[in-house]
């Protein structure tokens, strides 16, 4: 009979080896049950610290979404106490502080411009200085270029980016303070090879660095109320094409579009019809958007400046085919000059106008001078207005669109003698101008209706032109209400969190006397306890530069007994009212600078500025959460392997118990036939007589 190995067991022998097995590895596994209880405390711990995490991330968004500008919104209110029944409703809106005019800048520097060659010595320093803080000493380890130079800036941490620009002069070196404000100038002291990035402008030493970006501290636009009245609206210049018939064709000669200061741009259509036209103009840079309109009969290519005022008006230039597309930003045919005193013989030829498709023949007979010509388009009557122009060295017919013909296409087609006075333009349907208003008495012209450089902080835009009768006031005033909805809404985000981490620390007693109570995965996590003390700590700061106004209690923000935070609105509103800025400054200011832009001397920081640091910290790679995650992490893998150790450790010894008591179970089975055998050998003796 074969012995069984391993697990395999024999049921060749009085003994029951599988029971036998099992209940001696039942004892033998109960070493695993405190690790397997500890690999559930390591994983309840990791998910515990996973919810902790996204509950601070949430907390975290609803910070975010808190600006300084929420704690220092103001608010725009457009009246109009005109008399009649014709007033001007709505003519504009205003948004306040939200354009850039408002906002801290950071100084920026620029050097002369250096060759691209240009070489700067090893061993050779600088020391930069932002502010009152101590200069930063770089020193150059190797010959470098200027992309070196900036490299070696840059990993100074010297307190500016460096950057490099170019143009016709040669390479920049361009410097900007990492801070802005006032009070985080930059100072360059330099040697040898490098003296030429010097730059103090207190110093009497001559200096080729030069400011490109004065620094600013931000401001709030100043309340108060203004005199608004709009005359023009401001709008980009439309112009069309004659009609053109199915099938028309650009077979010669060249386009070329330019908008306002902007380059000529030259278009090439890849396709000679006019929607091969079209489409390479929306491809080019010229600066304009063309569409194809159809007035059932004819197809007219429109052009329309992409960007409005008077400066970007159209200027189409065309040639052979594309002479038809033809537009002067005056909306002005000139002619070809002739010289002064020609005559024009009738005989050889005549002059056919076109405006707006309808053609007019101008009568002239015998020999016609350019006033004859003059006086009879005039006498035509046919939508253009005709005057003759002098050079100082030859004479041009000008045809001005007038009258119903103002807007429409013109072309002068002349044979014979009157060829060279042939000529045509697009039609203008709309001119590009500036947007017109008065504030409080000064007169403000704008692009756009989008109004940003006339009142500080603010921008006006602008949908209506306001008549005489109107009396249009634009009120600035703080948000006191906005303030009051922030303020709800930083105590409901921290609430949220207090709240959250409150569950996943709670300690249930027990109501059996004797009986242990419940506690959740992170009662007793001191991590835990760690970031509500930091964030209590951050609460309860006091934030100088408020002008008596230095901590949250004094706005009506107060802990309650259960951790959470509570808002007393009336004495907010009292705090709005009486010291508008104190409470910017208590959630915003920064170190270095407050609200208001005066010097913090204490260095401290808002406490929303504060929290959204101590929050950015917790989540981060190497952060509170993020090292305590990683150390259960590791504990697990630890206990994981422990268990793997055991499991195989016992998968041996099972092995060993089947084996040894399959041996032993053939034994016994051998040792039972044995005694059957001599019982039977016995029985079989012959008996005494």
């Amino acid at each position: 009979m074969a012995t069984s190995t391993g697990t395999i067991t024999t049921s060749a022998g009085p003994l029951d080896v599988a029971t036998l097995v099992s209940k001696l590895m039942g004892a033998e596994s109960q070493v695993l049950t405190p690790l397997t209880q500890q690999a559930s405390s390591y994983n309840s711990l990791i998910s515990a610290y996973g919810s902790l995490k996204s509950a601070i991330s949430s907390y975290q968004s609803a910070l975010n979404n808190l600006t300084a500008a929420s704690f220092s919104s103001q608010k725009a209110t457009v009246n109009n106490s005109g008399t009649g029944t014709t007033l001007t409703t709505d003519p504009f809106t205003a948004d306040v502080n939200s354009d850039d005019s408002t906002k801290i800048l950071a100084q920026k520097i620029q050097s002369a411009g250096f060759p691209s060659s240009q070489t700067f010595n090893a061993g050779d320093s600088l020391a930069i200085k932002i502010g009152t803080n101590s200069p930063t000493f770089i020193t150059l380890q190797a010959n470098s270029t200027l992309s070196g130079l900036r490299d070696t800036i840059n990993a100074s941490k010297a307190g500016v980016t460096a950057s490099i620009v170019t143009d016709g002069t040669g390479d920049h070196l361009v410097l900007e303070s990492n801070t802005g404000g006032t009070a985080n100038t930059i100072k360059v002291q330099a040697n040898n090879s490098l003296s030429s990035l010097a730059y103090d402008p207190s110093s009497s030493t001559p200096s080729t660095m030069t400011q490109t970006q004065a620094p600013r501290d931000s401001t709030v636009a100043a309340s108060g109320s203004y005199t608004v009245s709009v005359s023009q609206l401001a709008q980009a210049q439309k112009i069309t094409s004659v009609g053109f018939a199915d099938g028309t064709t650009f077979d010669n000669g060249l386009l070329a579009i330019k908008t306002g200061n902007g380059s000529t741009t030259i278009i090439k259509p890849t396709t000679n019809t006019l929607a091969g036209v079209r489409d390479a103009i929306n491809a080019s840079t010229a600066g304009v958007n063309a569409t194809i309109v159809s007035d059932g009969t004819a197809s007219h290519l429109v052009l329309v400046a992409k960007d409005s005022g008077a400066s970007n008006s159209i200027r189409v230039t065309g040639t052979g085919s594309y002479s038809s597309l033809n537009f002067d930003p005056s909306g002005k045919i000139t002619s070809a000059g002739v010289a002064t005193g020609q005559t024009f013989d009738t005989s050889t030829g005549g002059l056919t106008l076109n405006v707006g498709g309808t053609n007019t023949t101008i009568s002239l007979s015998g020999s016609a001078t350019m006033q004859n010509i003059r006086d009879a388009i005039n006498t035509a009557n046919a939508g253009v207005t005709a005057s003759i122009t002098n050079d100082g060295t030859q004479d041009h017919l000008v045809l001005t669109p007038s009258g119903t013909g103002a807007t429409s296409p013109v072309s002068l087609t002349g044979t014979g003698d009157f060829a060279t006075l042939s000529g045509s333009t697009m039609g203008q349907l709309q001119a590009a101008q500036d947007a017109k208003l008065n504030i409080d008495g000064v007169a403000v012209t704008s692009p756009t209706n989008k109004v940003t450089n006339a009142i500080s902080g603010v921008t006006l835009n602008l949908s209506k032109v306001t008549t005489a009768s109107d009396n249009i006031t634009l009120n600035i005033a703080n948000d006191t209400s906005g303030v009051a909805t922030t303020a709800s809404t930083f105590v409901s985000a921290y609430n949220a969190l207090a709240k959250s981490i409150a569950g996943m620390t709670q300690q249930t007693p027990s109501t059996t006397l004797g009986a242990a109570g419940t506690s959740s995965p992170l009662a007793s996590e001191s991590s835990v306890q760690s970031i509500m003390t930091q964030l209590r700590s951050a609460l309860f700061a006091n934030v100088a530069g408020g002008n008596g106004i230095s901590s949250l209690s004094d706005i009506g923000i107060s802990f309650q007994k259960d951790g959470t935070l509570a808002l007393d609105s009336t004495k907010l509103t009292t705090a709005t009212t009486n010291n508008f800025a104190g409470v910017a400054n208590l959630f915003s200011s920064t170190a270095g600078t407050n609200s208001d832009g005066s010097l913090n001397t204490t260095g401290t920081n808002g406490i929303l500025v504060n929290l959204k640091n101590l929050v950015t910290g917790f989540l981060a790679d190497g952060g509170i959460i993020d090292t305590k995650t990683k150390g259960l992490q590791a504990s697990l893998k630890i206990n994981s392997d422990r268990q793997s150790a055991i499991q195989t450790r016992l998968s041996n010894m099972q092995d060993q118990y089947t084996n040894q008591f399959n041996a032993l179970n053939v034994t016994l089975a051998s040792m039972a036939s044995t005694q059957s055998y001599l019982t039977q050998q016995l029985a079989n003796l012959p008996k005494a007589g």
